[in-house]
């Protein structure tokens, strides 16, 4: 690690720019059960983020548009065209909605109007959400000048501010943060993609610890405890299984290791995953691959990806940790564990071919109103009771799925990997609490947070 003065100063960060958008707009459809939001990308849209009565939504991999909807209807609120493309999920506190673009600026916009607040062009890829805690945005990206000053990693970890965008503090960690950090007490951590668990002070970036776990989710936090998954070899045959860690005393402890071809690079590179997203990777511009910036390679040794595209959407086997239990999708499985014997409560299997599709078969689950949501590449949205594991209730949207859903009111909006958002009206008012990726803005994944 560095001192923050041995990294890029704000100076050296050009901004970026936003402004109203002309061109063609998405298309909102009533459905019998909500709506559904067409984009003209017809690309990979990540998961939405519900603030104040709106959704806010990237336009897709290929789109340099940002949006804003009325949640009850659908209805476009506002458009702003972006100077880069690719916008991630978004975070919104204070007014402000802050997201990242692949190609490779850091926005804050008006959460009301859309109007540009402050940009920083921090480089290519940025393949990250960012998270917001205490009103200090954090997020990672390429640092070019770490090889000037003989630092042998890729990427920085940086915090700003909120309302200015200052830069408060940089780290250097090894790799493009996985998914998202996560803010959480006084603490922000994250995973790089090579596999390494980061936990630094939020307000100075002090450093707690560093883990080198080959780790290959974003970290939860629970009852003192850190949770992730862990790639566990063995011989000739990629595993994956769970990890508790003490925060008191850093101790490690994995335990239920299964078989995971949804990492391994050698089945990915063949899958139809990475057919459709070295495709993307080619719309916008990366069709020789990803520029050494991005470090794919440190990713593709730990989860099996190497496109901009996968790993922007990458969400992995991330844990939901509730009651001495932990729920999570496993490749072509949803599994419930308990913690204090590590024994499987129950396991059920979601429909694919993990040599054909590749990747994960359900993104991370979400808790709400004690049912448990999962989104699936086959395009359902499944509710599941906890305890016993059988699918209360089940949602077909048509179009494949690889990014968590949120729940707020009884709506369910999940988005799809053929540029479309789906609005699903449960009925039921309980199913509420989950406005964006990981539950909240510091990416928790707890409603109680």
């Amino acid at each position: 690690m560095n001192e923050p003065s041995k990294l890029p100063r704000l100076e050296q960060f050009r901004p970026g720019s936003a402004a109203p958008h002309e061109g063609e707009k998405p298309r909102t459809k009533p459905t019998p059960s909500g709506f559904v939001i067409e984009f003209p990308s017809k690309a990979p849209i990540p998961t939405p983020t519900y603030y104040q009565g709106r959704l806010y939504v990237s336009g897709g991999f290929h789109s340099r548009e940002y949006y804003c909807f009325d949640a009850t209807n659908g209805n476009l609120l506002w458009a702003v065209r972006l100077s880069d493309d690719g916008p991630s999920s978004a975070v919104c506190d204070q007014g402000i909605v802050v997201f990242n673009t692949e190609s490779c600026t850091l926005f804050a916009l008006d959460a009301e109007t859309g109007k540009h607040l402050w940009s920083h062009w921090l480089g290519d890829p940025l393949m990250s959400t960012p998270a917001l805690a205490h009103d200090i945005v954090f997020t990672s990206y390429p640092a070019a000048s770490a090889q000037k000053l003989g630092v042998k990693c890729s990427h920085a970890f940086i915090a700003l501010d909120l309302k200015t965008g200052k830069v408060l503090w940089h780290r250097w960690i090894d790799s493009d943060v996985m998914s998202a950090p996560v803010a959480i007490g006084d603490e922000v951590c994250c995973t790089s993609l090579a596999g390494t668990v980061y936990r630094f002070k939020q307000r100075d970036g002090t450093v707690i610890a560093a883990y080198r776990a080959r780790a290959t989710s974003a970290p939860v936090v629970y009852a003192g405890q850190m949770f992730w998954t862990q790639r566990a070899d063995e011989k000739d045959k990629v595993l994956e299984g769970l990890v508790r860690a003490d925060l008191a005393n850093q101790q490690l402890h994995r335990f239920n290791d299964k078989e995971a071809p949804y990492i391994d690079a050698r089945i990915q590179t063949l899958s139809h995953l990475n057919y459709l997203a070295t495709q993307l990777d080619a719309g916008n511009g990366f069709a020789g691959g990803p520029p050494v910036s991005a470090n794919a390679m440190a990713a593709f040794g730990n989860i099996g990806q190497s496109t901009v595209s996968a790993l922007q959407m990458f969400q992995g086997s991330r844990m939901l940790v509730q009651n001495n239990h932990t729920y999570n999708c496993m490749g072509d499985e949803l599994v419930r564990t308990r913690l204090d014997n590590q024994s499987t409560v129950w396991r059920k299997k979601l429909q694919g071919d993990l040599a054909r599709d590749g990747g994960h078969f359900g993104a991370p689950p979400i808790l709400v109103g004690g049912q448990l949501i999962v989104s699936t590449l086959q395009g359902d949205v499944l509710v599941f009771d906890p305890c016993s594991g059988e699918v209360r209730g089940t949602f077909s949207t048509g179009s494949p799925i690889r990014c968590q859903p949120i729940a707020v009111h009884g709506h369910i909006y999940v988005s799809t990997q053929d540029g479309r958002l789906v609005c699903i009206r449960t009925n039921n008012p309980q199913l509420t609490g989950w406005f964006t990726w990981g539950a909240n803005m510091a990416h928790t994944n707890s409603t109680t947070e």
